[in-house]
């Protein structure tokens, strides 16, 4: 095993963290009313709450003056507004927080682990061209000169195969604390959502 204790450990947790990044987007997406990818004005069109306030404001106009078409008119226009404000919230959120944890979940950490691979084949190709070595050292016997060209062949061979694996370990390491030293950017998403969901909703509550 060519990576640190420290390593393996976050090596461990990028799944985890893929994995709760990757349930978090899925089930924030579950909580938007509105289609995901547009913006604040179609989203706003395609929202029951919008049917809602149409509703409201046509039966208000067949009522006219009546006390209940008054009634209608305030507060379909106060479900209009609603509508509106949700439709920027959801738009806020998903930029915010629901396609930086997609980010994380299906980009940063599939290309570390990527790296985690292509280091696992480097160590493969090193381990077989240190064996080939080895055997050629133990072919020449006492006459090791009788193989001088090949055994230097692959000595070469084992040492650029040794620095590959020194650098991609290294990138690896480097992309791995970088991003374990993120987790206090990744906590605010979910800090900004308790501090967030409640505003529009908490509103329409209010008024309904």
């Amino acid at each position: 095993e060519v990576l640190s204790e420290d390593l393996l450990q976050i090596e461990r947790r990028l799944d985890t963290v893929r994995s709760m990044c990757h349930h978090s987007h899925k089930r924030l997406m579950a909580c938007f009313q509105g289609q995901h990818g547009t913006d604040a004005e179609r989203r706003h069109k395609k929202l029951p709450l919008t049917a809602l306030a149409q509703n409201m404001q046509e039966a208000s106009t067949q009522l006219e003056d009546s006390l209940l078409g008054k009634m209608l008119e305030t507060c379909g226009d106060a479900e209009h507004q609603l509508a509106l404000e949700l439709s920027q919230h959801e738009v806020l959120i998903e930029k915010e927080i629901v396609d930086p944890l997609y980010g994380i979940a299906e980009v940063e950490i599939p290309n570390i682990q990527k790296q985690r691979k292509q280091l696992a084949k480097l160590v493969l190709d090193w381990d077989s061209v240190r064996a080939r070595w080895n055997q050629a050292h133990k072919s020449s016997g006492t006459n090791f000169q009788g193989l001088p060209s090949k055994i230097d062949t692959l000595k070469e061979e084992m040492d650029e195969a040794g620095n590959k694996v020194e650098q991609c370990k290294d990138q690896l390491a480097a992309d791995m604390y970088n991003f374990m030293a993120k987790e206090g950017e990744f906590g605010k998403f979910f800090v900004t959502i308790s501090g967030q969901k409640s505003q529009p909703l908490g509103r329409l509550w209010k008024s309904t």
